[in-house]
């Protein structure tokens, strides 16, 4: 009797291992289209033998462990490169906008408004009396202020922009943060319960993938199994349950957001992510754009005015300030230039078309100051006006088409990444459908054996029972 109840007790422990088993790969096969979720397998093991007069005697199967196929290896290399993309995608978005400010087609931009300036005034040396063509050249003058003071405070808005993204960005760094904190509690929790702390690991590889999309990380799991994450540079933002907050305020120094953690300012440490894209752009790229447009401005008012105070109006008195005269906010600071730059003429006659004692109808100052659009004034006086021009754009075209290749190239390997994990990790329809077959080939032979220590015992108690 003893070894037909050991024999029904092993095929029950039979039975129930390879449920459970069935129960795993179905719940592999309901979640195949489940982001993030990492295919698990049940792992079997012989339970431990009874031994009996000097021999042992196998008492069936056990689960020895439910474990998921996740690569360590794969999810970092996939995180360094959610780090690159999550850069290149923030900096080429608001470069796109940059780029479309400083469109020349249509002879609408900033080159062709320094163009018709200086060509009003080769128009007016054709006729120096005319008042109409006077007017002309106050009007490319205003044209030209204009067009400088609007992309000035464009790029100035888009910083603005950049800047609210950047509080906005560092306040899901830290909503995720927490997040992932709190699932280390849960996973600290779930060890040894019942609790499936696979499905954790799952959401938290999850969560981490995202925070690299925003901000470079490094992170390591801990005995407890609880992960920390810190910046590249070492700048602690999880350990455990605890969440060393980020905060973006205002600069003491500057008119723009600055990145604290623990009081200490770490913008310039942060190198990818969507955080880093749009401080790079907005510290380095806009910034730069603007300064070479306060450089011409200066270029152009300084150069103007001197060369317009060398001539003669139409009644002969010696030329003034053709422009405003910029202000500078510091010594040999340029910066603001372009917004300030307006016309100072308001009179048509005074523009000083003529040489000094020449008579209204010189044109020699009006074809002196049309020339200056071909001096060498920017860039150590390497180049002129509308190369300089020429120049920003390019700039920024180049910029732009290599954040934007950026995107492209790290899509690609994320592409390539991603496929390589899944196929490691993720659930294969074909896999699971012979694991049923197995598993349920398994569970119907012990189903039978069941069924015939039955019939056994039976016969047993039958024979017994005489």
């Amino acid at each position: 009797m003893s070894s037909l109840f050991a024999s029904l007790g092993i095929a029950r422990e039979a039975l129930q291992a390879q449920q459970y088993a069935l129960d795993v790969t179905q719940n592999n096969i309901a979640n195949v289209n489940t982001a993030g979720y990492s295919r698990q397998r049940v792992t079997m093991s012989p339970g431990d033998p009874w031994v009996h007069i000097g021999y042992q005697v196998g008492i069936g199967v056990k689960i020895e462990s439910v474990d998921s196929f996740r690569s360590r290896f794969f999810d970092h290399r996939v995180n360094d490169e959610l780090q690159k993309q999550g850069e290149f995608a923030a900096s080429s978005a608001t470069l796109q906008q940059v780029e479309a400010l400083f469109n020349e087609a249509g002879g609408a931009g900033l080159q062709a408004s320094i163009s018709a300036f200086f060509n009003s005034f080769s128009s007016l040396a054709n006729a120096p009396e005319d008042i109409s063509l006077r007017q002309q050249v106050i009007a490319r003058g205003e044209q030209m202020g204009d067009q400088f003071r609007q992309l000035y405070e464009q790029l100035q808005a888009v910083q603005s922009q950049q800047d609210l993204a950047i509080a906005d960005t560092v306040g899901q760094i830290n909503y995720i943060a927490q997040r992932i904190a709190r699932l280390n509690v849960e996973v600290q929790a779930a060890r040894g319960s019942d609790t499936n702390i696979l499905t954790l690991f799952d959401q938290r590889q999850q969560l981490l993938d995202q925070l690299a999309g925003l901000t470079d990380i490094s992170y390591f799991e801990t005995e407890s199994g609880s992960v920390t994450v810190q910046s590249r540079q070492g700048t602690l933002l999880v350990a455990g349950d605890a969440v060393h907050a980020w905060e973006a305020s205002q600069s003491p120094a500057g008119p723009f957001l600055e990145v604290y953690a623990e009081g200490s300012v770490i913008t310039s440490s942060i190198q990818s992510g969507k955080l880093a894209g749009l401080l790079k752009v907005r510290d380095g790229g806009i910034s730069a754009y603007l300064t070479a447009l306060d450089e011409m401005a200066v270029a152009i008012v300084a150069r103007v005015n001197q060369q317009h105070a060398l001539g003669a109006d139409l009644d002969g008195a010696a030329g003034g300030e053709f422009f405003i005269p910029f202000s500078p906010p510091a010594p040999g600071s340029s910066q603001g230039a372009a917004r300030s730059m307006m016309v100072a003429v308001t009179d048509p006659s005074k523009i000083a078309a003529a040489s000094p004692g020449a008579g209204p109808g010189s044109n020699a100052n009006a074809n002196l100051i049309a020339e200056i659009q071909n001096e060498p004034l920017l860039s150590g006086n390497s180049t002129n006006l509308i190369q300089s021009c020429g120049n920003l754009v390019f700039r920024i075209g180049l910029d732009t088409q290599v954040a934007l290749d950026g995107v492209e190239t790290q899509k690609y390997l994320l592409t390539q990444l991603q496929n390589q994990r899944d196929a490691e990790m993720g659930v294969s329809l074909d896999d699971e459908a012979v694991n049923i077959m197995k598993y349920q080939k398994a569970y119907e032979a012990n189903a039978r054996v069941i069924n015939l220590i039955d019939s056994l015992t039976e016969d047993l108690l039958r024979l017994l029972g005489g």
